[in-house]
């Protein structure tokens, strides 16, 4: 709730005790305290990182993106923020830049071969909810003469290694690869 109302409390005290201004003030006090949830959620939907879905489908609107019903409030801000910062054409470091700020730092792997003309980006599996929208940012961003792989990065030996066999027996081998082992 975005604010408790006491209209009672803006009365002088003689009237505290009036029947008809208590029950007028106990009528008039859900209609405020909606007004002023109201307007905190139109403040809260001006901004990408606070928008609740009402907010989040107009930016989805104006962008002209298409959104999976499966998808969590989280992830559909993160699928404009990536919109909005994307940047053509961009620097390699403006690439880190970007996938820093989106993925945050440690979470991808990038490799750059300008005379082959490839781009490899490994996503880590903490992240991998948000592989889609990178995914397309980075289509949209990459100069067409290169070519462009993204990958989730599996959980490699040197994760699981730290596990005896009973332990790891109660997983399946894909649980084991794509999940993200604690």
């Amino acid at each position: 709730m975005a604010r408790e109302v006491d209209i009672i409390g803006y009365l002088p005290s003689v009237l505290h005790e009036i029947k008809e201004i208590v029950a007028m003030a106990n009528v008039e006090k859900p209609v405020l305290e909606a007004l002023w949830q109201e307007i905190e959620n139109t403040l809260n939907n001006q901004f990408v990182v606070t928008a609740d879905g009402k907010g989040a489908s107009q930016y989805e609107k104006m962008l002209k993106l298409s959104v999976p019903a499966s998808d969590s409030i989280e992830t559909r801000r993160f699928r404009i923020l990536t919109r909005y910062q994307e940047q053509a054409p961009y620097t390699n470091r403006v690439l880190k830049q970007l996938l820093d700020s989106l993925l945050g730092e440690g979470q991808y792997e990038l490799q750059r071969d300008v005379a082959a003309k490839t781009l490899s980006v490994k996503i880590e599996l903490t992240v991998k909810g948000m592989f889609d929208a990178v995914v397309i940012m980075l289509e949209r961003i990459t100069p067409q003469n290169m070519v462009l792989t993204v990958q989730l990065r599996y959980n490699q030996h040197s994760t699981i290694a730290r596990y005896t066999h009973a332990q790891l027996a109660a997983f399946t081998h894909q649980q084991l690869r794509e999940e993200v082992m604690q």
